[in-house]
């Protein structure tokens, strides 16, 4: 389907937040394990492991005295458990490829979202759909890193009314990572469902419109992904991912997305 401007983009990326080296390493750990079915522009499919190894080094300065991940490298006032949460699951990805991520630098960003999650809740209903995205995410990498956070998701899946789309993916990837079966994943998988929209031969996600999601890089083609993402890992029916296949190739611009996270 032609991603090679797209992965090129993110690769050449110009600048070095760590949501932008963690989307350069996904990319590029996931193209080297496509081996030669796949090439990154520009880049010597010999010495692509070694270059990603060095991606995956690099986030180390990144990683704050909390545990946390900054945005910036050396700004710990940008550390946020969002970001955390993202570096955490790239780094979950490129461990399950086999590349070498400190152990240790993994069980100190662990325990900075646990004591996140420890924190008060928000008394301005106006913050409930961003404080359950970044609550779901994190436990998702909790679940997937082998922490037991059964109540985590218990409490979660009572604001489920009050989630946006991707924030849902997120929570049935924990139960997933738990190989919980039944009702609660089930009921998940419908409002996922319900808030696709079909349209010829397409379909994608209506993401809830919020401001505040703007900080997660909220968007219709970033929840498209992820729910994709989700369907495939849970070996759904293909009439249920090819139409949203087909609306993300089509959504994209001069062969890319919007932004590396996209």
């Amino acid at each position: 389907v032609g991603l090679q401007e797209g992965a090129g983009y993110v690769v050449d990326y110009p600048y070095g937040c760590a949501e932008q080296r963690a989307s350069r390493l996904l990319v590029m750990a996931t193209a080297s394990d496509l081996g030669g079915a796949f090439s990154l522009p520009g880049i010597d499919a010999r010495s692509l492991k070694a270059r990603t190894q060095t991606e995956v080094n690099a986030l180390a300065a990144f990683q704050c005295p909390s545990g946390g991940y900054a945005f910036w490298a050396g700004d710990c006032r940008s550390v946020t458990p969002y970001v955390t949460s993202y570096v955490l699951d790239v780094a979950q990805t490129a461990v399950g490829l086999g590349y070498d991520v400190d152990a240790e630098a993994l069980t100190r960003a662990y325990d900075y979202l646990e004591r996140e999650l420890a924190a008060p809740l928000p008394t301005n209903d106006g913050w409930w759909p961003a404080f359950t995205a970044w609550e779901a995410f994190a436990v998702k990498v909790l679940a997937v890193g082998g922490r037991n956070q059964d109540s985590h998701l218990t409490r979660l899946y009572g604001y489920r009314d009050r989630m946006p789309v991707f924030a849902l993916t997120y929570l049935l990837d924990a139960m997933a990572a738990r190989r919980e079966a039944g009702a609660r994943p089930a009921e998940l998988r419908r409002r996922i469902e319900n808030a696709i929209q079909a349209e010829a031969g397409t379909a994608h996600v209506e993401e809830l419109s919020d401001p505040y999601l703007l900080f997660f890089w909220n968007s219709n083609v970033r929840s498209t992904a992820l729910a994709l993402g989700s369907k495939v890992r849970s070996s759904a029916p293909l009439a249920e991912v090819s139409g949203l296949v087909r609306w993300l190739v089509q959504a994209r611009r001069n062969g890319r997305w919007g932004n590396t996270q996209e």
